[in-house]
């Protein structure tokens, strides 16, 4: 199979004779040629088993080392050659440092590229081999996973089955998912899913400097049901080798790794759980309505806060064995923890469970409501979906520190994060265009109320004008006059008011002398006219006839 090669260089000059060059090549293809730094860093994560990238020492608008800096921090198996027009010693020292596999004048003749691109290219194969072997059984997630600890206010709150059960329904819903047992005193999921595994946490402990894929990959249970397993030890008294340090170390490897890791630290502290309670970007403290675990949740969050572990708003409680006919209900539960609460309460249903735990099949979990409390309690976590922010196509998000600040959970309760985007400015530019529609239908609206008042005073009028014209049978401009002064502004005002008197001549029914009223209806919009103007019509009854 020929060598995969990007070529990215700063002018079509160079780019036609290097083009030229590698037509006669017979064992490497050019795949793609960019003119930006930009475009190379957008099109290599596209291209599989991309072996050689070729980069001009002026190609930009990124500096040409930190962009070899780039490509080998993100793509460690790619091998990247420095094209220059003329090779100097700082120049090669410069690019070996950032992270080439060599330094190529532009002037070399065909026999220096194609070894050049042959050798790297064979490098790059083989390391990609490497990291594939080394990577097996182990996915990669390929950004930042999330820790979710999971600790007990007191022993048989539910802890360990809580956070089996939010491990399987993550898997489910397509999460890359590791569930880790820092109970490493007690910790028990071996019974809970029924397995027998020889490696745990602490044979971690002492490659926790380095710990590789392949490493993992020999520590982990991998569970029928799609999560991977790290437990404790088997003897409690070894759980005191799994040091804070140690933890914090592990921790990150397998966040590197996966999607979630969900962490059952237990009901009693350790260093190694506190470690795991700090580093989570999800806190719950599992506590079920009793005062006895109520209290222990109290003592357990006041310690944290003391001791610095994580601020008490930063935490956030989950009840289990929930039951309308408990006496203590949620919000009192709520107000004595002074923390915030997940809304989706487990059931109180150890039925559901019971099969489940005696047989070591989390799947035998056969009642729907708590299946559907387990869904919506994920979900509310957050490990359902994936919260990974965009990041800057020029920065390595990998790089920097774990949060500590576990803000997360505040998150899930309707809150913000300092760095997160507000919604607020996009809610205005939708309001500011929603906002001339508005205008338009209440506009509308009030036109069609001018319309009709203006039928109502042409009604009054012209009864106010029948009235007067009875009265003064020879005075039409009297008629008009009183029933000008029976209409408010303005219409009363507009010039286009109008009275007629028709008599029995001039109609065809003959049936008497009626006021013909007619009045222009105003715009809502001032110094504009309308075209329409409604007429009202009203018999004149004789005095005599009355």
């Amino acid at each position: 199979m020929a060598y995969q090669v990007m070529l990215g260089v700063p002018s079509a000059e160079l780019e036609a004779s290097l083009s030229a060059g590698f037509e006669e090549l017979a064992d490497s293809q050019l795949v793609s040629v960019h003119q930006s730094s930009r475009e190379i860093l957008d099109t290599v994560p596209k291209i599989s088993n991309l072996d050689v990238v070729l980069i001009h020492e002026q190609l930009g608008p990124l500096p040409v080392l930190e962009l070899i800096r780039e490509l080998s921090r993100n793509h460690p198996q790619l091998a990247v050659i420095l094209l220059v027009d003329e090779v100097q010693a700082d120049t090669f020292n410069q690019a070996m440092e950032a992270g080439a596999r060599g330094v190529l004048g532009t002037n070399a003749t065909l026999e220096e590229l194609s070894s050049r691109i042959s050798t790297a290219a064979e490098w790059s194969r083989t390391l990609r081999r490497h990291l594939e072997a080394a990577s097996l059984d182990v996915p990669v997630s390929g950004s930042r996973g999330s820790i979710v600890a999971l600790s007990g206010s007191k022993g048989g709150v539910g802890t360990t089955t809580t956070a089996i059960q939010m491990a399987l329904t993550a898997a489910k819903a397509g999460r890359v998912v590791c569930l880790v047992d820092l109970d490493l005193q007690t910790g028990d999921v071996p019974s809970y899913l029924d397995l027998n595994h020889r490696r745990s946490i602490v044979d971690l402990v002492e490659a926790a400097d380095d710990i590789s894929a392949a490493m993992l990959s020999d520590t982990l249970f991998v569970h029928p049901d799609g999560i991977h397993v790290l437990l404790a030890p088997s003897e409690g008294e070894r759980g005191e080798d799994v040091t804070g340090r140690a933890a914090r170390q592990i921790l990150g490897a397998l966040r590197s790794r996966y999607e979630v890791v969900i962490v059952d630290c237990g009901a009693s502290m350790t260093e190694a759980g506190a470690m795991a309670v700090e580093l989570a970007d999800t806190s719950l403290v599992v506590v079920s309505p009793d005062l006895p675990a109520i209290r222990g949740g109290q003592r357990l969050v006041a310690m944290w806060d003391r001791l610095q572990i994580r601020k008490k708003d930063d935490v956030t409680s989950l009840l289990t064995r929930q039951s309308r006919k408990n006496e203590i209900q949620p919000d009192f539960v709520r107000k004595l923890l002074g923390t915030p609460m997940l809304k989706t309460a487990l059931p109180a249903n150890f039925r559901a469970l019971e099969e489940a735990t005696n047989t070591g099949d989390p799947l035998r979990v056969t009642d729907e409501a708590f299946r559907k409390s387990l869904r919506q309690l994920s979900d509310e976590a957050g490990i359902l979906h994936s919260q990974e922010p965009e990041r800057d196509q020029f920065r390595d998000e990998e790089m920097k520190p774990a949060s500590r600040s576990g803000k997360s959970a505040r998150k899930l309760l309707g809150g913000k994060r300092k760095d997160e985007g507000d919604d607020s400015g996009v809610a205005l530019v939708e309001l500011a265009a929603l906002v001339p529609l508005f205008i338009f239908f209440a506009l509308l609206v009030w036109q069609v109320v001018l319309v009709g008042l203006t039928s109502m005073y042409a009604s009054h009028a012209a009864a106010e004008g029948a009235r007067q014209a009875a009265v003064t049978p020879d005075n039409e401009e009297k008629a008009a006059y009183e029933a000008r002064k029976r209409i408010a502004e303005p219409w009363s005002k507009s010039e286009r008011f109008s009275l007629d008197i028709s008599h029995p001549k001039d109609r065809d029914d003959n049936d008497g002398s009626f006021v013909q009223v007619s009045i222009a209806t105003p715009s809502v919009l001032p110094g504009f006219d309308t075209p329409w103007e409604i007429g009202a019509e009203t018999r004149i009854v004789p005095e005599g006839h009355r």
